[in-house]
């Protein structure tokens, strides 16, 4: 009823805007008819006014088409990936992908076109989860191909896309276009939470109720965990141009025992924390577990014990190369050990730059001895700014400012250490950078600023530390 509905309201988006460009033109025909040729032509630019982004906006959506990106998983090359796919797919009820690809993203998902299904695959979940866990977001979306719900929103996303053009470029009667689409993506929310929930019942026949539970939570802290890869390891990499061997690099990132202690932090808090509307097209993570604790698993479904192993194996024989251009890395092969001096000095120079930069602006200035004294004035906010998100609490604002500083300044010392030739950088795959002191000892530099950073108490500390290191002017 919900899909029907949806549907109509979508119809009637189209039919609301096809009815006043119409109304208009009538409306200017009979003032041509009474000679009032002025107000006619009035009339008929409004006409156009309102009708050219609904033309375009049909023509965009008609011609659009979902296309296969990432890097193809063949059954040649990945055959315990499909078993596992073509034994999921037999428990659901339906029939196996046609194709599995692998992208650049946290997530999931599938479609259909022309009658071939196509089934994309985050490549952090494939790294990161379990076997288990891993199955159950397969299962979860070949729930969606046996509800049906991939025909539907090859209808839809057209539709979708149409009218997402129209009511923002159409500027005559936005506001009534506007409050329609409100309405068609209530409706349309609804049954696509209507579709998580039937897909995770799917999920928890095949995989199990701890594996749903666990592939839901994972999913979150693993997309922070790429992006945060990406950001400070694979950018190494482009900057270097040269490639590293990048998945084997993920997997040691996720591995160190401080990257799993800081994901298994986040599960919570990224669960607790994500938002909750009427117009999101998926249920809150909280609210899907809480549900599934509550579901018993479907006459003939799977025993509860969960595979434990890591589905890392599972990326076996993807090439190398492929996963380099699915990040955007590019030339010749290079180790992770020879790369952190090759292009971590750049690197940590950009960033310390952004902390001077903040600096300058802030008047607070920009060298060490700067920093130190404002966060020793408690003026680390200074630093930061306002917020841009407004719906943070103060606790949240404080805590990312204590992230972002702490990761900044100690980007300016290890900039400050390695520019005057007194440490040499080495690759941390828990923070990124070692400095190594002539000495041969090892310095964190974002482990000895961040008592500083938290605690105005502990700068004279960090200054005494800083000052043996060989930071001068302090």
């Amino acid at each position: 009823m919900r899909a029907a509905l949806a549907l109509v309201m979508l119809a009637g988006f189209f039919v609301l805007a096809a009815g006043i460009v119409t109304g208009l033109g009538v409306l200017a025909a009979v003032l041509f008819g009474r000679g009032q040729t002025e107000g006619g032509w009035w009339l008929v630019a409004l006409a156009l006014l309102v009708g050219a982004p609904m033309l375009y906006a049909v023509v965009v959506a008609v011609w659009a088409r979902p296309r296969a990106e990432g890097v193809p998983l063949t059954r040649a090359t990945h055959p315990e990936l499909w078993q596992h796919v073509d034994e999921l797919a037999v428990i659901a009820g339906t029939r196996s992908p046609d194709e599995l690809r692998l992208v650049d993203k946290a997530n999931a998902a599938v479609w259909e076109r022309r009658g071939a299904r196509y089934m994309e695959l985050g490549l952090p979940w494939l790294a990161g989860m379990t076997i288990g866990e891993l199955r159950s977001v397969l299962a979860h979306e070949l729930g969606h191909y046996g509800g049906g719900h991939t025909r539907v929103s090859a209808l839809t996303s057209r539709a979708q896309t149409a009218l997402g053009l129209v009511s923002r470029t159409d500027t005559a009667f936005v506001g009534v276009l506007y409050a329609w689409a409100k309405l068609y993506a209530l409706a349309a929310a609804s049954e696509s939470r209507k579709h998580e929930r039937f897909a995770d019942e799917v999920s928890v026949a095949a995989a199990g109720r701890e594996a749903s539970t666990r592939s839901l939570l994972r999913g979150g802290p693993l997309g922070v965990a790429w992006e945060d890869y990406k950001r400070w390891y694979v950018s190494l990499a482009v900057l270097a141009g040269r490639t590293p061997p990048l998945l084997e690099g993920f997997r040691a990132y996720l591995d160190h025992p401080r990257r799993v202690h800081q994901l298994r932090e986040i599960e919570p808090l990224l669960a607790a924390q994500e938002p909750s509307s009427v117009f999101n097209s998926h249920p809150p993570i909280r609210e899907r577990v809480a549900t599934i604790a509550r579901q018993h698993p479907r006459t003939g479904g799977v025993a509860e014990a969960m595979d434990e192993r890591s589905s890392w194996p599972l990326l076996g024989g993807t090439p190398p190369e492929e996963v380099a251009a699915l990040v955007g890395v590019q030339g010749p092969p290079i180790t992770w050990e020879e790369l952190a001096p090759l292009a971590g000095p750049v690197l940590v120079r950009r960033h310390a730059d952004l902390l001077r930069h903040a600096g300058r602006v802030s008047k607070v200035g920009e060298t060490v001895a700067d920093v130190l004294r404002a966060l020793e004035g408690a003026q680390l906010h200074k630093l930061t700014g306002a917020p841009v998100d407004a719906s943070l609490t103060q606790a949240e604002v404080h805590e990312a400012a204590v992230d972002a500083v702490t990761e900044l300044f100690g980007c300016m010392v290890a900039d400050m250490l390695v520019s005057a030739n007194r440490a040499t950088l080495e690759l941390n795959w828990g923070g990124l950078f070692v400095l190594r002191m002539p000495d041969g000892a090892a310095v964190y530099p974002e482990d000895l600023v961040a008592p500083a950073v938290r605690d105005a108490n502990q700068v004279p500390n960090v200054r005494f530390r800083l000052r043996a290191l060989g930071i001068d002017g302090l």
